[in-house]
């Protein structure tokens, strides 16, 4: 396979709604959250009274409100989307959210019942992979918003709303009626991720070129059951790979072959660049790589990637969840860094000139490597060196979860095969890198240069080669 020599230029796609967590069309999004709000209104006028929020979301309004610059950021951060067109219709609604008390109630109702959903619509298809994330698009565009969003306090507190969004929703039976609902389940045919079009979209984005698997040929299910036999959401999220005695849907290239790193990840190029600082200003346009920050300041490992490559790369709504190990050798240490959720930099918010990010984080997508939840593997092949891989969380739930055999490392490391799984996201958008130490010499495949348009690269496809001078002549060919 052909393979790409370095010095490559920092480049990014300029996609408007990277991975398509969030609709191309705003009316789909204007759509949802004008349902959301009438449906509020409704649930007001039939219990009357004042609304009772969930212990969760109540907790986040009294300390906001104990706090006279927290209450100050929550409502500037309304009051700050300008009050001028389209902004006076918000993008996921019909009126701009100018209360606190609604903006409670309106987490409150997400909380408790509301999935990513699939929407076909007479004027489009797409989906509102970011319930959360979808209400709050405007205000974490603005100065406020992006004060409020860094508070550590406050991304404790939702924290909390979204665990508890995950486990009493998203993993129960309740969740599952967006996948296809049966008789007596209040959820629209159209908004059904199994619907005919919405499978259509995931086997277009999961079959490699020349294959036209279905559904049910490609992902472990069972479609005469209730849920194609998907026992939640997140079950469906994490959907596995369909099992064929006689072959591998994803086949694990140079397996045996340590010259070679496979995609770690069902993915989609971001950006690619070398030379990485150990700390930069990743928070300005291009979004640079902060190698420290990144790392969490890890003082053992992370100096090893200062001069090195990151390779970084995003998971569609519709992909394919799960982390493979690229390489083999030893896990040496993992860990979960907890982080921001909703935090944006103000270069994709209401200081750009192009105006705000419409699906923010999506562009942010560097920016959020050096702040959201992930998780971090060290893994140390003998020929390669160790890299780092961080799977890192995007905005609703950003949940990353490490297989339990990779989780509290002895001294001395855990051996893994390439292509064995790591572990994997749940609920919500991600994004992936690979840090390469400086010092490595690696030739990236030339589908891993991101540009716009491209299909995703497989798991476990080649994605890299190591090389030492004496084959640099043969990479140039």
């Amino acid at each position: 396979m052909a393979a790409t020599q370095f010095p490559l230029p920092v480049r990014q796609p300029p996609f408007r709604r990277i991975g398509h967590w969030l609709p191309e069309n705003d009316n789909l999004l204007i759509d949802w959250l004008r349902g959301l709000l009438e449906e509020i209104e409704r649930d007001k006028k039939r219990f009357k009274g004042p609304w009772k929020l969930s212990p969760e979301v109540d907790d986040l309004k009294k300390y906001v409100e104990s706090s006279a610059e927290l209450r100050m950021l929550a409502q500037a951060m309304l009051d700050e989307v300008p009050n001028k067109p389209p902004y006076i219709d918000d993008p996921v609604g019909n009126k701009q959210i100018k209360s606190l008390d609604d903006l409670y109630i309106c987490f409150d109702k997400v909380m408790t019942s509301r999935a990513p959903i699939w929407r076909k619509l007479e004027y489009d298809v797409g989906l509102v992979g970011f319930p959360f994330n979808a209400v709050l698009d405007w205000p974490m565009a603005t100065p406020s918003g992006y004060a409020f969003f860094l508070k550590p306090d406050i991304n404790k507190k939702f924290e909390v709303i979204l665990n508890t969004w995950k486990t009493n929703f998203l993993q129960t039976i309740d969740s599952a009626k967006v996948l296809l609902p049966k008789e007596g389940d209040d959820i629209p045919y159209d908004e059904a991720w199994l619907s005919p079009e919405s499978r259509k979209q995931i086997e277009d984005d999961t079959n490699l070129e020349g294959e036209h698997l279905k559904f049910e040929e490609l992902f472990e299910c069972d479609p005469e059951q209730d849920y194609w036999g998907f026992q939640s959401w997140d079950d469906f999220f994490i959907r596995t790979f369909k099992q064929y005695p006689d072959k591998e849907l994803r086949p694990i290239h140079f397996k045996d072959n340590d010259d070679w790193i496979i995609n770690s990840c069902e993915s989609k190029p971001f950006s690619l660049q070398p030379n990485a600082k150990d700390y930069d200003k990743f928070w300005l346009k291009g979004q640079p790589y902060s190698v420290m920050d990144m790392l969490n300041k890890n003082e053992e490992y992370a100096s090893l990637f200062v001069g090195g490559t990151v390779y970084q790369a995003f998971l569609s709504a519709t992909s394919y969840h799960r982390w493979d190990s690229p390489i083999s050798g030893k896990v040496l240490y993992t860990e979960v860094i907890q982080g921001t959720y909703f935090a944006a930099p103000t270069v994709t918010g209401f200081s750009n000139p192009d105006g705000p990010d419409p699906a923010s984080p999506d562009l942010a997508q560097g920016y959020i490597t050096h702040f959201a939840t992930r998780a971090v593997y060290y893994i140390r092949n003998p020929k390669i060196g160790i890299i780092a891989l961080l799977y890192v969380g995007m905005a609703d739930v950003s949940s990353c979860e490490i297989n339990e055999k990779f989780i509290n490392v002895p001294e001395g490391g855990v051996e893994v095969k390439k292509g064995e799984e790591l572990g994997m996201f749940h609920h919500g958008g991600s994004t992936y890198c690979l840090l390469v130490p400086k010092g490595t010499k690696v030739a990236f495949v030339p589908e891993a240069t991101p540009r716009e348009g491209q299909r995703n690269i497989p798991i476990r496809s080649p994605l890299a080669r190591v090389y030492n001078d004496d084959i640099e002549d043969e990479l140039r060919n």
